[in-house]
């Protein structure tokens, strides 16, 4: 199964949580993909982020493909950049922030696969933080 990034929708997330994410692979698009779910997020240049959060059933693989800036595992901060790479299991809090001028891409690889409405989940969890329900 090919997939090229640029041909796929995106669900943009609002300030304060700056970003867009793409669901490149994951059982709930394609019958085969059947043990993991692989996102593409692209948080905003100048501090874009994410909230703390966790994945109660899935660990997180993040691998940044562009950008720089830091990501946090519970209470360990680290420099993250273009072949550096991060694993949060399970259950484990972390964050991540772009502290530089340009995107900041993160191919994000979940195993056991998580169910597509995670992203719905981040724009309502952004709407909260928002102030807009």
């Amino acid at each position: 199964m090919l997939v090229k990034f640029d041909t796929i929708q995106g669900s943009k997330i609002n300030k304060p949580f700056e970003r867009e994410l793409k669901v490149l692979m994951s059982p709930d698009k394609d019958g085969t993909v059947k043990e993991f779910t692989f996102l593409l997020s692209t948080l905003a240049p100048n501090g874009g982020c994410t909230d703390w959060h966790s994945h109660s059933e899935s660990g997180e693989l993040m691998i940044f493909l562009s950008g720089k800036g830091k990501a946090w595992l519970e209470n360990n901060e680290f420099t993250i950049e273009p072949g550096t790479a991060l694993y949060a299991p399970a259950g484990m809090k972390h964050k991540t922030l772009n502290t530089s001028s340009e995107p900041l891409q993160i191919a994000c690889i979940f195993i056991p696969a998580i169910s597509t409405s995670y992203i719905q989940k981040s724009i309502e969890e952004s709407e909260k933080a928002r102030g807009n329900t």
